[in-house]
């Protein structure tokens, strides 16, 4: 009984998914809703569009994450709440979202440059570096999080210390 429940729940989830795509897809070729959201939300250009899109599934990533954590420790134990592994699993994602921002970052920087070329700008001059520099600085930034992340991983996995390996003499 429990298996036909989900089974029947889950084209819902898709369908809705789908809905959700095309109505999203269908907002973005949309001329009025363009002019709406640019005259009344500032800063908020078309042409930022990818990063816009990165930042809403970092922050979607986010919340379920957290979600899933928060009842997954109040699932196993109510009484006994591990604040350590909460603080830990908190930390992980914060720094994963901040990759994703990077990442989301570093291609509308990339389409900024190829926009910039495309649009016969100065190849060499000083927009064409400000552009290539933000391309490097993003991908720097990604790199440092995804390091850093790895760097929480240990601290919450523990360090385990590794043994030299036999020394031979060098005539062997």
């Amino acid at each position: 009984m429990a298996e036909e429940t989900m089974a029947g729940r889950r084209p819902r989830f898709w369908i809705g998914l789908l809905a959700i795509i095309i109505l999203l897809i269908f907002l973005y070729f949309y001329k009025p809703f363009e002019t709406y959201l640019v005259a009344h939300i500032p800063q908020v250009h078309f042409s930022n569009v990818v990063f816009w899109f990165a930042s809403l599934v970092g922050i979607v990533g986010y919340v379920i994450s957290h979600w899933q954590s928060f009842r997954g420790q109040f699932g196993r134990d109510g009484a006994v709440l591990n604040v350590e592994t909460l603080l830990f699993d908190s930390l992980q994602v914060a720094i994963l979202v901040a990759v994703i921002f990077c990442a989301g970052g570093t291609l509308q920087a990339v389409a900024m440059l190829g926009e910039h070329l495309v649009g016969r700008g100065a190849i060499v001059g000083g927009a064409f570096g400000e552009k290539l520099l933000a391309i490097i600085l993003m991908v720097i930034l990604a790199i440092l999080f995804y390091l850093l992340h790895h760097v929480v991983r240990a601290f919450r996995d523990g360090w385990t210390t590794r043994s030299a390996p036999p020394r031979g003499s060098l005539s062997d």
